[in-house]
């Protein structure tokens, strides 16, 4: 069993900037979905209609990517010893992946959990929207690596 690889003083400057970079994007995603919803006699129309469906299929949603995301954390345990990713882990994306994870899981658990209030509360449904938009940027931030780097493991490539 190798150590693991050390992050260097770049990599920690990589991850403080990138994690400055994602925090303001899914604000920027939450705060934009929010707006879009505010005072929007469409989404009020869901609201007023639909808000039953919506939320049991949030619910739906958020489970299911729970789920995705534990599966996801196993594949990055999995492939965690392989040559690409030791490189990732001086250069500090692997710690900036590990960080978008977490904030996916507690993204998806909100939610999960704004779903509920929904049921109870049609008015909270711009907040619904906003943390699902976040939800799903954070969703698409963890899968595009995850994916990058399978490729790469199943090709042998060691880069």
């Amino acid at each position: 069993m190798r150590a693991p690889a050390k992050i260097t003083d770049k990599g920690r400057v990589f991850y403080a900037i990138g994690m400055c970079v994602l925090s303001a994007i899914f604000v920027l995603a939450g705060v934009g979905a929010y707006m879009l919803c505010v005072d929007n006699p469409n989404i009020e129309h869901i609201a007023d209609k639909h808000i039953d469906a919506l939320s049991n299929g949030l619910m739906t949603y958020a489970s299911i990517s729970v789920g995705f995301i534990l599966t996801e954390f196993a594949l990055l345990l999995s492939f965690s010893s392989s040559p690409f990713f030791r490189s990732w882990q001086k250069s500090g994306k692997f710690k900036l992946w590990q960080s978008v994870n977490v904030f996916a899981i507690f993204s998806s658990i909100a939610v999960l959990v704004s779903s509920f209030i929904l049921l109870g509360w049609d008015g909270a449904l711009p907040v619904v929207v906003g943390i699902l938009a976040v939800n799903a940027l954070s969703l698409a931030f963890v899968f595009v690596p995850l994916l990058v780097v399978a490729g790469n493991v199943l090709r042998g490539d060691d880069v």
